[in-house]
């Protein structure tokens, strides 16, 4: 298999296992805490001590639900068919108060499982450049310091602000909404991905020259 099929398989694996990863730890965090809020237990056994339960969160999620169940039961007065004989309601094909538990839940698990795609795959990119330029033969180390570090820290943020507004921000916009964990997770894994590589560079090294010398 050529070298260059070779690399570009890597960078691909690098590519799918980061960004699983970085999406896949803040998404579970946020599942958990969304269980934790709604007072969900996800390992209840039989017998559960509704002491334990926070009757003011649990308030909270009656008020929600009843939003929406307002307005399902408003959109079902007479009112609305006879201004519209073809008027239809959400309510008349579902349960009201089935729809609005639905619809609560729905919201809340759609929000935890897609907060974090978008980021994830710039964030999955952002490493796999990092490789490439790290990994890189015909660059020294100080030029992949600054093209593979601050290079990317100013590209991501503003992608990824676009991705969500399809509009470019200022600077202090564009940079400060960028989650946090962002600058600091791809700064730890720069770092590190950039010392392995040079010490298996002074290794190698080494070694060739050991093998020169002994003939």
């Amino acid at each position: 298999m050529k070298p260059i099929l070779k690399k570009m398989l890597r960078a691909l694996l690098i590519f799918v296992i980061s960004a699983i990863i970085i999406y896949l730890v803040p998404t579970l965090i946020n599942f958990n805490n969304w269980c934790k809020e709604n007072q969900l237990n996800l390992f209840m056994s039989d017998y559960y001590d509704i002491r334990n339960i926070d009757s003011n969160k649990i308030q909270n999620i009656g008020d929600s639900v009843s939003t929406y169940l307002e307005v399902l039961e408003n959109s079902l007065d007479k009112t609305n068919y006879e201004q519209d004989s073809n008027y239809h309601s959400l309510a008349e094909y579902f349960n009201p108060l089935g729809f609005s538990v639905w619809s609560y839940m729905q919201e809340g698990l759609n929000r935890i499982f897609t907060q974090y795609i978008v980021i994830s795959i710039l964030s999955g990119i952002a490493i796999v450049i990092a490789y490439i330029i790290i990994t890189s033969k015909k660059m020294n180390n100080i030029l992949k310091f600054f093209i593979g570090y601050f290079g990317i820290m100013l590209i991501i943020p503003p992608i990824y602000m676009y991705c969500f507004t399809y509009r470019f921000w200022d600077i202090f916009q564009t940079y400060s909404t960028t989650p946090k964990w962002f600058y600091i997770g791809y700064t730890a894994i720069f770092i590190l991905m950039y010392v392995v590589n040079y010490k298996i560079g002074v290794k190698m090294s080494r070694e060739l020259n050991q093998a020169i010398n002994k003939k």
